[in-house]
C-alpha cells in the first residue's frame, strides 16, 4: 500500500514552483516530523495526495497547497488540503489553514499541534 500511496504522489504547477514545494515538504511545522512526513501520515494506507504551488499577491510569498483524497477504514471518502506558505526571501514555511471536506478546521494561531492532529485523524475513519 505504501508503493501505492508513493507513487500516487504529484508535483504539479509549474517548474517554477517545484523548489518551493520540496521547501514545503522538507519543513516541519510539527517538531521531528517533516510536512511530507505530515500528509503521509494523515493519508493513511489507501489514500493519493498531490502537492501544488501558485503565487500570491506577494511575489515573494508562494502558496503550497497538499491534497490528500482519503478511504477511511469504513468506506468514508474525505479530502484534506493543508495550505502552507512559502516566504522565498525568508525562507520561512507557514501553516495558513486546514480545510477538511471544504470546512475550515481550528488551528491555534495557524500552527497544528498533536491533539489537533489527532482529531482531525479520529474525523477520517
Amino acid at each position: 500500500m505504501v508503493v501505492q500511496l508513493a507513487s500516487a504522489f504529484l508535483l504539479a504547477g509549474c517548474d517554477n514552483y517545484a523548489a518551493d514545494i520540496q521547501a514545503v515538504q522538507r519543513a516541519a511545522i510539527l517538531p521531528g516530523i517533516s510536512n511530507e512526513a505530515l500528509v503521509l501520515d494523515l493519508a493513511g494506507e489507501r489514500a493519493s495526495a498531490e502537492w501544488e504551488a501558485d503565487s500570491t499577491d506577494r511575489d515573494e510569498v508562494i502558496e503550497v497547497v497538499a491534497t490528500i483524497n482519503r478511504v477511511g477504514k469504513a468506506g468514508k471518502r474525505s479530502t484534506i488540503e493543508l495550505h502552507y506558505s512559502h516566504n522565498r526571501q525568508t525562507k520561512a514555511v507557514t501553516l495558513d489553514r486546514v480545510l477538511l471536506n471544504g470546512k475550515r478546521q481550528g488551528l491555534a494561531s495557524g500552527a497544528i499541534d498533536l491533539m489537533n492532529l489527532n482529531l482531525l485523524k479520529l474525523q477520517l475513519n
